[in-house]
C-alpha cells in the first residue's frame, strides 16, 4: 500500500496524495505559493483579496451559482491566506468529492476578476480589517511579528490596510493572479475514499502541455531584530508576547524546539501553566507555540492577564524560564512531552483533511512530509541539553522579541518591568 506520494505533472502542477483508508470522506485542497510576504507596498492585502475574490464568479458560476453549488455539496468548503501561501479546500463525502474538485479547480484558474465585484468585496475585506483590528490575538500576533523581523514585506499585515486596498484595481489584480497562479507554483493534495477518482480528473486537466518557462519568484530571507512593540488598548487584560528565533521546519534542530515548547506551556503538565495558572492563579491562558517555516523559525510565548498581576507573572515566568535553561528537563518530563508530542501527531493524521493540510504545506516545499516513524525517532533523540540550548535563546542579548497590547499606562516602563527578570548571560 502506498502511503504518501509526490509527483509533478505535464503542466508543473505539484501533486500529493496518500492511500489511507477512509471512513467514507475526502479531502482535498489546492495550496498556491503566493502569501502577503510577496506583495508590494502598493498592494499590501492583494493575496487575501483575491482569494476573497475567486469566489465571487469563475467559470460558468456567478456568486450564487457557486455558494449554491458549496451548499449542494453539503460540506466545508472555504479558503484562507497566510504569509506564505494560499488555499481552497473542500471536506466532502466521496460520492461528491470530483464534483468538489471541479468547483476548486475553476476557482483557482478561471476567475472573473470583476471590477464591479472587486469594489463590493474591498468593503467586506474592510469589515474584515476592523473585527481583526477589535481581536486581542490578532493584534498581538501582529505586534509581536513587527518586534521580531524587520522586513515590512513579511510583517505588515495579511489583510492589508483599508488605505492599501483603496489602490488595488481589477487589472493589478488580475496581474497579480496571472503572475502567482500558475501549474507550476501549485500544489494539489488529496486523500481519503475518492482519491483515485479525482487523481483521473487531476491527470486529465493539469497532464498536458509542458510547464511554463518563468522562474519561480524569489523571496527574500526575513531577518530577525528582537525590538519592542506596544499598544494602549482598553481592554480589561494585558496580553504578552514573546519571541526568539527557532530553527527551521527542516533543521536538525526541530524536534527539540517542538519538545521545548511543549515543556513550557503545551500541554497540561507544562512548566508555565502549572505554575501561573494552577499554584498561583495568575493567568487563564498561558501557551508556548513553535512556529517553523522552510528557511527559518520562532518560539513564542503567550499569555493574558490582569493588569494586578504582572509583576508576579513575569517573575514567575523567568524563574521557570532560568530553571529550564540552567538545569534542563529531567527524565521523566522528557518522557512524559515526547508521549504527549507522538499522539498528538498520530492524531493529526486520523482525518483525511488533517492529512491533506500536512501533505499540501510539504508539497509546497516540494517534499513529503515526515512519517511518524520518523517522527518518533527524532523526538526519542531529544535529551536535556537539547532543550536547554534551546530555551537560553529567550536571555541571550539580542534575541528576545516583545510585544505588549492593553490598559498599559506606561508601556515603555512596562516592557523593561516585565523583562527585567531575565538574567542575561553570554553562553
Amino acid at each position: 500500500m502506498r502511503i504518501d506520494c509526490l509527483k509533478t505533472l505535464g503542466s508543473g502542477l505539484t501533486l500529493v496524495y496518500d492511500d489511507v483508508p477512509s471512513v467514507g470522506t475526502t479531502a482535498l485542497a489546492f495550496f498556491v505559493a503566493v502569501g502577503s510576504r510577496d506583495e508590494s507596498p502598493e498592494d499590501f492585502g492583494s493575496a487575501h483579496l483575491l482569494e476573497h475574490l475567486l469566489f465571487k464568479g469563475a467559470g460558468d458560476w456567478d456568486y450564487r451559482a457557486i455558494a449554491r453549488e458549496m451548499d449542494h455539496l453539503g460540506a466545508d468548503v472555504n479558503a484562507f491566506t497566510t504569509r506564505d501561501y494560499t488555499c481552497f479546500y473542500a471536506r466532502v463525502l466521496d460520492a461528491s468529492a470530483p464534483r468538489a474538485y471541479r468547483l476548486l479547480a475553476t476557482l483557482v484558474t478561471r476567475p472573473w476578476i470583476s471590477a464591479s465585484d472587486l469594489m463590493r468585496e474591498k468593503s467586506v475585506v474592510v469589515e474584515e480589517i476592523r473585527e481583526s483590528q477589535d481581536d486581542a490575538d490578532d493584534v498581538l500576533d501582529r505586534l509581536l511579528t513587527e518586534a521580531s523581523y524587520q522586513d515590512p514585506q513579511y510583517t505588515h499585515d495579511i489583510l492589508g490596510t483599508i488605505k492599501t486596498l483603496q489602490g488595488i484595481h481589477s487589472d493589478s489584480l488580475a496581474a497579480f493572479f496571472n503572475r502567482f497562479y500558475r501549474p507550476s507554483n501549485m500544489v494539489f493534495a488529496v486523500s481519503g475514499g475518492a482519491c483515485d477518482a479525482v487523481l483521473q480528473l487531476v491527470s486529465l486537466d493539469f497532464s498536458k502541455g509542458a510547464a511554463d518557462s518563468q522562474l519561480p519568484h524569489q523571496r527574500s530571507q526575513p531577518h530577525w531584530r528582537a525590538t519592542e512593540r506596544t499598544l494602549s488598548t482598553p481592554w480589561e487584560q494585558v496580553h504578552w508576547g514573546m519571541a526568539v528565533p527557532a530553527p527551521a521546519r527542516y533543521d536538525s534542530g526541530y524536534a527539540a524546539a517542538l519538545v521545548t515548547a511543549s515543556i513550557l506551556a503545551g500541554q497540561n503538565s507544562s512548566r508555565l501553566w502549572q505554575r501561573l495558572r494552577e499554584e498561583e492563579g495568575l493567568v487563564y491562558t498561558v501557551s508556548a507555540q513553535y512556529g517553523p517555516e522552510e528557511a527559518f523559525g520562532d518560539l513564542s510565548v503567550y499569555l493574558s492577564l490582569g493588569q494586578g498581576n504582572m509583576d508576579r507573572a513575569a517573575r514567575a515566568l523567568w524563574d521557570e524560564l532560568n530553571q529550564l535553561i540552567d538545569k534542563g528537563p529531567n527524565g521523566d518530563e522528557l518522557e512524559r512531552t515526547r508521549a504527549s508530542l507522538y499522539t498528538m501527531l498520530v492524531m493529526g493524521q486520523e482525518t483525511p483533511d488533517q492529512r491533506v493540510m500536512r501533505l499540501g504545506r510539504a508539497g509546497l516545499d516540494r517534499r513529503l512530509a515526515p512519517d511518524l516513524a520518523t517522527l518518533k525517532s527524532q523526538l526519542e533523540e531529544v535529551g536535556s541539553e537539547a532543550v536547554r540550548q534551546c530555551a537560553q535563546k529567550f536571555r541571550m542579548p539580542g534575541e528576545l522579541a516583545t510585544a505588549l497590547a492593553g490598559p498599559l499606562r506606561k508601556p515603555e516602563d512596562a516592557i523593561r518591568h516585565l523583562v527585567r527578570g531575565r538574567s542575561i548571560k553570554h553562553v
